[in-house]
């Protein structure tokens, strides 16, 4: 009987407990010795769905998710397309394409001719203060006629030095 009662009511609570409200008023209304027993009654019920209510807040509360003062979520490590762009290129150069050795070369010379202007040096490797800057291996890397194949741990040798100077 209760589970039938349960899988009336849900679904429906708030029309249920004006129906019981309105059977409670009706009763207390035609019948004044029913009054003090129905209070008590309709007294405890009342605590009963504020319980209720209680538990069913506390229950279905979910974290929340917080944004940046702007609005926007914060960026996820990764998630840039140049920094994933640049490793496809950089692996790619890896395996042999011809394409993308130069690519990475172009993109050392660049960050090399960045570095070397904040420095107040000459862009090109030409001169001896530049060259003792980029250090010999950047220069020759540089200055090779072509893109030669080049190693993780030589790309970041030269962006350290880039880095450092």
């Amino acid at each position: 009987m209760s589970q039938r009662l349960a899988d009336l009511v849900r679904g429906n609570e708030i029309a249920t407990a004006v129906a019981v409200a309105a059977v409670l008023g009706l009763a207390v209304s035609l019948v004044p010795v029913l009054e003090r027993p129905l209070l008590l009654l309709a007294s405890t019920g009342l605590l009963l769905v504020v319980a209720a209510l209680a538990i069913w807040l506390l229950r279905s509360h979910r974290e929340v998710e917080w944004t940046t003062s702007g609005g926007t979520p914060e960026r996820v490590r990764g998630s840039d397309r140049r920094v994933t762009s640049l490793s496809r290129t950089i692996d790619a150069a890896l395996t042999g394409d011809e394409a993308a050795r130069a690519d990475v070369r172009e993109l050392v010379r660049s960050a090399a001719e960045a570095s070397l202007t904040a420095q107040r040096l000459a862009p090109t490797p030409t001169d001896d203060a530049t060259r003792a800057a980029l250090g010999p291996a950047l220069t020759a890397y540089l200055t090779s006629a072509t893109p030669r194949p080049v190693t993780t741990d030589e790309l970041a040798s030269f962006i350290t030095t880039l880095e450092e100077h």
